[in-house]
């Protein structure tokens, strides 16, 4: 099991090689991905979240739609090609039809519209995401993610 309080913050848009290089504690969630792992780019998301924290964006939106001049262009999607993410646990992300179950992989498209959920409790999550190469190919490199923001409901925020 891995112990997402002793991982750093994840990485993103890495090759399978360097995910598992600077995330080795991934490796038995890697080697049961349900696709060919060098034919994706990876990102991996370590939350500590505090009750009504959503670890991604609270509306309903979609991933990997390229945008031009800050308009995403939906003609340019490849719903043929396939992403999938994994969850540690609650909170869950909500897709138009359903929940997906934490600790298996869920395959969806650029066109699958989905939201982050609240969290209801003080938790550690992981997220990871593999997205075809043919969406969006690994970047050069400085593939250690920094940080991980949250999003908070501004009608419940206290401090």
């Amino acid at each position: 099991m891995i112990d997402w309080a002793k991982q750093h913050c994840g990485v993103h848009q890495a090759p399978s090689t360097v995910l598992l290089e600077l995330m080795p504690d991934l490796r038995e969630v890697i080697a049961s991905f349900p696709d060919q792992a060098d034919q994706f780019t990876w990102d991996v998301k370590v939350h500590m979240l505090m009750p009504r924290q959503y670890p991604c964006v609270p509306n309903w939106h979609t991933d990997n739609v390229p945008r031009v001049n800050g308009v995403q262009r939906f003609d340019c999607i490849r719903a043929d090609l396939p992403m999938y993410l994994w969850l540690s646990g609650p909170p869950l992300t909500q897709f138009k039809y359903g929940y997906v179950q934490a600790l298996c992989w869920h395959r969806f498209t650029q066109l699958d519209e989905h939201r982050g959920t609240p969290s209801g409790d003080f938790c550690w999550r992981g997220f990871i995401r593999a997205t075809h190469k043919g969406i969006q190919s690994p970047k050069a490199g400085d593939f250690l993610r920094r940080h991980s923001q949250v999003y908070l409901d501004a009608g419940t925020y206290q401090w």
